[in-house]
């Protein structure tokens, strides 16, 4: 007969084996495992945080498998999903599956521990007052780990900020940045050498000082261009693909978009948005996600927007919001120190993954018209993500008259770096001239070039190709 306690051994089968079974780990991890590694002897609850398909289970089990092998006990680690129908066709809780758990598998009092039990929970924004359950039992002060996982910000935190203040940590899981997937290449496609190229980069990232990143590969060109054309092809193929790990599974970049797609619109969209945000039209929310694939770094007033897909203002604001909170859609606001300027301004979209913008827009191979945007889009999602680990803000600039742009512009509170993209054979002098007039606008100091190909640092000014960028 069916029980909780049975549908719980069928999910942790290393309480038999006392191993992960090997289909559920990548040959490789992802920089962001060590993150979560160092998180595990901490109490608060740890909540591991992306988009769908960026592999967030896979990062669990991996999980599991590193507290197995440092010699946790296999019963002290519990996992289960809140999508799991063999566990919520009812109207199972939380307690009662921690119940179960240490009725008939610790046969011990949770209050009774004296060693740490973790408990893994994958897609718990599913769980009905999953929130409150958890503060429950953290307040409690079981010698409990809670690890988590959500595929939006805004889900996971939806109600619970008050709730879990001070209770949770975070690390967030984006598609794989070049420097990632190039680890994923050497693994799964082999040839070796761009791992060669990474290991000569600076230990720093580009984003904390241009001029510094761009003079440390400078002082070792000759090594450098002796990686350039294999980590051009490298660099090519994720331009393409994008940062999706279950790329490397697939041989067809055709059914990899087709699997792609249908992933993101029929889970991202019609389940997880929909579902959690009760949206009235999804047909429209669909139609909004393929209009920023192509038309992605444009600047777009919400008005014309509306106008354009038949819709009211406060629509359109609030299914952006959605997608950006689904970790689809990067929205960059103008800069400006006046408030009312920025909230005024047009807005930039983009598609933060560039295989994601592909796949939509039915795009199996590179096209050089399009190459610029797909490089630029890739810069605003590194520069994004480099500002959510530090609580910075990513914006673009316009003077006024539109004459004078910068894609770029990452404020740092205290200061701000303004960026140019130049995807192309040679960098002119013109094409400094947004710089120049942001930094005499702002009082800026130099800012910096994302290129194709060019690396170079004069009258204190960076530039750096993308494939480097880290």
């Amino acid at each position: 007969m069916y029980t909780l306690t049975s549908a719980l051994k069928r999910l942790n089968r290393w309480w038999r084996s006392g191993a992960v079974d090997r289909d559920f780990i990548y040959s490789t991890v992802r920089s962001e495992f060590h993150a979560v590694a160092r998180q595990l002897k901490k109490r608060r609850i740890l909540a591991v945080v992306g988009p769908r398909r960026v592999g967030k289970s896979t990062l669990l089990f991996q999980t599991i498998d590193h507290l197995l092998k440092a010699g946790t006990k296999p019963a002290h680690v519990l996992f289960f999903s809140g999508d799991e129908p063999a566990l919520f066709t009812e109207a199972n809780t939380i307690g009662d599956i921690l119940t179960a758990y240490e009725t008939d598998i610790l046969q011990q009092n949770l209050e009774d521990l004296t060693e740490t039990v973790y408990v893994v929970i994958d897609e718990i924004h599913f769980i009905s007052n999953w929130q409150q359950w958890l503060k429950s039992y953290y307040d409690r002060k079981y010698r409990i780990k809670f690890i988590v996982s959500g595929s939006s910000s805004t889900h996971l935190f939806h109600g619970a900020r008050e709730s879990l203040l001070g209770r949770m940590d975070t690390v967030n899981i984006l598609p794989l940045s070049f420097d990632q997937f190039a680890v994923f290449h050497d693994v799964y496609r082999g040839g070796g050498g761009v791992l060669g190229l990474r290991a000569l980069l600076p230990g720093f990232s580009f984003f904390d000082d241009p001029l510094g990143y761009a003079q440390a590969l400078m002082a070792r060109s000759s090594e450098v261009e002796a990686c350039r054309i294999l980590a051009g092809r490298v660099f090519n193929e994720y331009l393409l693909v994008g940062g999706y790990p279950e790329f490397f599974a697939s041989d067809s970049i055709l059914l990899w978009q087709k699997q792609l797609t249908e992933d993101i619109i029929t889970r991202g969209l019609f389940r997880d948005i929909v579902g959690i945000y009760t949206v009235k039209n999804p047909e429209l929310l669909e139609k909004l996600l393929y209009f920023v694939a192509a038309n992605s770094g444009q600047p777009h007033a919400y008005a014309t927007l509306a106008q354009t897909l038949g819709i009211d203002f406060q629509t359109v604001s609030n299914y952006l919001s959605y997608l950006k909170s689904a970790f689809m859609v990067g929205i960059l606001d103008n800069y400006s120190t006046n408030i009312g300027k920025v909230v005024r301004k047009n807005k930039k979209l983009y598609i933060t993954d560039c295989g994601l913008r592909n796949a939509l827009l039915r795009a199996p191979m590179l096209e050089d018209g399009a190459l610029g945007h797909i490089a630029e889009g890739c810069a605003v999602t590194a520069a994004l993500a480099y500002a959510q680990e530090n609580l910075y803000a990513v914006n673009y600039w316009s003077a006024s008259g539109g004459h004078k742009e910068v894609d770029i512009v990452l404020d740092k509170k205290i200061s701000a770096l303004p960026i140019e993209v130049k995807f192309r054979g040679k960098v002119s002098d013109e094409d400094l001239s947004g710089i120049r007039a942001f930094c005499k606008t702002f009082g800026a100091g130099a800012g910096a070039v994302i290129t194709k190909d060019t690396l170079d640092a004069h009258d204190g000014t960076a530039l750096v190709p993308l494939w480097m960028v880290r």
